[in-house]
C-alpha cells in the first residue's frame, strides 16, 4: 500500500496521503516522497490542478518521529538536524512554492506541524467542519520551517500567524475562513467530504476557463515571493 497514492482524471491529479492509522503523520522519507510525487505529477502536461487531501480523520499529523526516537546513542543532534532535517525541509518546501499547477489542498480534517505550514503555498484549501490547524513547535522546543512559516504568516495574517506560530494555538476551521486561510468550510459529512471537494474543483475548472491562462496568472502572483524564497 502506498504512502503517497496519486489518481489523473483528465485535467485534474489527486494526490493523497494515505496513512490514516498513524494519522498521515509522514517520516522524512515519505515527506520526500511527497516531494518528488509533486514534481511528477508537474510534467503531466495535461493536468491543470491538483488536488491533495488525505485518508482518514486527520489531513496530516505532521511529522513522524518514531524514526527519529531510533537514531544511535550518542548521535549529535544538532549535525543531524542541520545536514538532514534542515535539507529535507527545504526540498519539501521548494517543491511546493515552485509547483506550476493550481494547487487545491483538501484538508479531510486537522492538520498538524511542518504539514500546517506547507499548505500555505496552496492556491486554494477547503476544509471540514472538524479541520484545525495547530502548529505545536513552540510547546516542544522547536523553530518551525523558515521558508513554510513565511508562506503561512503571509496566507493566515499576522496576528493569527503569531497565535498559531508563538503561542501553538489551536486555529480552527471558523477562524481559518475568517482569516482568509481557507476558502471554503464545506458543511456535508466527513466521509462525502472528498467527492464534494472534487466536485467543487471540477466546477470551478470548467471548460470556460483557459488553462493556459490560469497557470500564468499563477506564475506572475507567486513571481515576486518565489524569487524571494530562492534568495
Amino acid at each position: 500500500m502506498a504512502v503517497i497514492e496519486v489518481e489523473y482524471s483528465g485535467p485534474i491529479a489527486v494526490v493523497v496521503l494515505n496513512k490514516p492509522n498513524e494519522l498521515n503523520a509522514l517520516t522524512k522519507d515519505e515527506f520526500y516522497q511527497l516531494a518528488r510525487t509533486l514534481q511528477d505529477v508537474a510534467n503531466h502536461n495535461e493536468v491543470v490542478a491538483t488536488v491533495l487531501t488525505g485518508n482518514g480523520r486527520f489531513f496530516s499529523a505532521g511529522a513522524d518521529v518514531s524514526v527519529s526516537r531510533q537514531m544511535p546513542e550518542g548521535t549529535d543532534l544538532y549535525r543531524h538536524n542541520l545536514t538532514v532535517t534542515v535539507a529535507s525541509n527545504m526540498n519539501l518546501a521548494r517543491a511546493f512554492y515552485t509547483y506550476p499547477k493550481i494547487l487545491v489542498v483538501a484538508l479531510n480534517g486537522p492538520v498538524v506541524g511542518m504539514a500546517a505550514a506547507l499548505i500555505a503555498f496552496a492556491n486554494f484549501i477547503y476544509c471540514t467542519r472538524e479541520t484545525y490547524i495547530l502548529t505545536p513547535f513552540a510547546s516542544l522546543g522547536l523553530k518551525s520551517e523558515g521558508v513554510s512559516s513565511i508562506a503561512f504568516a503571509e496566507r493566515m495574517g499576522i496576528s493569527k500567524a503569531n497565535e498559531a506560530l508563538i503561542l501553538a494555538k489551536r486555529i480552527s476551521s471558523k477562524e481559518l475562513l475568517e482569516a482568509g486561510f481557507v476558502n471554503q468550510i464545506f458543511n456535508c459529512p466527513a466521509e462525502s467530504f472528498r467527492s464534494e471537494a472534487l466536485k467543487e474543483v471540477k466546477d470551478r475548472f470548467h471548460d470556460v476557463l483557459n488553462a493556459s491562462s490560469m497557470l500564468q496568472i499563477k506564475k506572475m502572483i507567486r513571481y515576486r515571493s518565489r524569487r524571494e524564497l530562492d534568495d
